[in-house]
């Protein structure tokens, strides 16, 4: 069964899914406004991976914008 309220059947525009298709567009400040709204989840994340502490943030934000750029 399909969890409530992940799909937009009547086709309304949310916020952050017109910043989604910016950012997939080529709109950097899309996609920083995006690494922005994941930085808190990122820097604590970065704690559990094998990695030096930059190098475990950068490949969360790798990940994150191959989502993004994912659903083109």
């Amino acid at each position: 069964m399909e969890a409530q309220g992940t799909r937009n059947p009547e086709g309304a525009s949310h916020p952050f899914i017109e910043t989604v298709k910016k950012a997939q567009s080529g709109d950097k400040a899309s996609m920083e406004h995006i690494l922005g709204l994941f930085s808190v989840d990122i820097e604590y994340l970065s704690k559990f991976i094998m990695l030096p502490r930059e190098e475990a943030i950068q490949t969360l934000k790798i990940e994150l914008i191959n989502i993004v750029y994912q659903d083109l």
